[in-house]
C-alpha cells in the first residue's frame, strides 16, 4: 500500500517539494506519494488530529508551531526550536529541522568565512546561525532586521553557539566587504538596499546566498553583478533529500542514499524552475 507523506505551509500552491520528493521516490523506486496541502498558522494541530500522512514536510509559517506540537525532537530542532519535518509515530509525531543541513549543504562552495552578514530574523534565521556555528565557528556575524526584538533574541541565540554575533544597519557598502552575506527575508524585501547595491563599484567581494528562489534571479541576486551566488533552490534540495532518508527510516525503509545521484534526479525535476 501506499505510503502518504505531504508539505503544508500557507502559502502553498507554488511548492517544488512535490517535484522534489516525486522525483526521489521514482529514483529510488519507493512507494511514496507526496502532495502539498495548504494549512494556516493555528491550524496545523487540527490538521495533525486529522490527517493520515506518516511524514509531513513543513514550510512557512508552521515551523515554531511543529516544534511545539512534537513530541520527541531532534537536537537540531531543539537547538533551533523549529522543525520543518513531522513523521508520524506510536507516541506521536516526532520532529527534525533539515534546513541546518540544507544550508550547510548549499554554503559547500563558499570556503574561508571570516565577516558574514545576515539579512533576516525569522525561523530560517536560527537556522543559519547554527549552521554558521558548524561551518564557520570564528566568523563575526552581524544581523540586520526591521524587528528589533527579533533581531535581539537571534544575536543572544548566536552567542549561545559560540558565534561572535551583533546587530547592525546594513547599507550597501557594507554589504559589499563581508565574506559572505545570508538574505532570509521573503522576496522583494529591502529593494532600495538591493538597488544600491547594484550600482556599488567596486562589485561586492563575497558570495551571496538569498533563500528566494521564484523567480530566479531574485532582486538581490540580480544586483550582485557576480557569480558568487547561491539560490534558496540548493538549500531546498538539500533539506528534501535528508527528508527523503527520515521518511524512509519512518517506516523502516533504511536506505544508504547516493546522495549527490539523488540531487543530480532533483535537481532535473526542477530545473526549468
Amino acid at each position: 500500500m501506499t505510503t502518504k507523506f505531504c508539505v503544508v505551509g500557507s502559502p502553498i500552491e507554488h511548492s517544488l517539494s512535490p517535484l522534489l520528493h516525486r522525483a526521489a521516490y521514482a529514483q529510488l523506486g519507493l512507494d511514496f506519494s507526496y502532495e502539498a496541502v495548504e494549512v494556516t498558522k493555528a491550524n496545523l494541530l487540527g490538521f495533525l488530529e486529522e490527517t493520515q500522512y506518516q511524514g509531513v514536510s513543513v514550510t512557512m509559517p508552521l515551523k515554531t508551531e511543529a516544534f511545539e506540537l512534537s513530541v520527541q525532537a531532534s537536537d537540531t530542532a531543539t537547538t533551533t526550536r523549529a522543525a520543518n519535518t513531522l513523521v508520524r509515530s506510536s507516541a506521536g509525531w516526532s520532529c527534525e529541522n533539515t534546513d541546518v543541513y540544507g544550508l550547510s549543504q548549499a554554503l559547500g562552495v563558499v570556503g574561508t568565512c571570516s565577516q558574514t552578514a545576515i539579512v533576516g530574523s525569522g525561523a530560517t534565521t536560527l537556522s543559519a546561525l547554527t549552521s554558521l556555528a558548524s561551518l564557520y565557528p570564528d566568523s563575526e556575524v552581524t544581523i540586520h532586521a526591521r524587528d528589533t526584538n527579533a533581531v535581539s533574541a537571534a544575536v543572544a541565540f548566536g552567542a549561545t553557539l559560540g558565534l561572535k554575533t551583533s546587530s547592525a544597519e546594513l547599507s550597501a557598502s557594507s554589504i559589499g566587504s563581508f565574506d559572505l552575506v545570508l538574505s532570509l527575508v521573503p522576496a522583494g524585501s529591502y529593494p532600495e538596499l538591493w538597488d544600491e547595491v547594484s550600482d556599488l563599484e567596486p562589485r561586492p567581494k563575497g558570495w551571496l546566498f538569498d533563500v528566494s528562489y521564484n523567480p530566479w534571479p531574485s532582486v538581490p541576486a540580480a544586483s550582485w553583478g557576480s557569480e558568487k551566488v547561491i539560490s534558496g533552490l540548493e538549500m531546498l534540495i538539500w533539506q528534501a533529500i535528508e527528508q527523503v532518508q527520515i521518511f524512509s527510516s519512518s517506516v523502516g525503509q533504511e536506505l544508504n542514499l547516493d546522495r549527490q545521484a539523488l540531487y543530480s534526479v532533483m535537481r532535473k525535476a526542477v530545473s526549468s524552475k
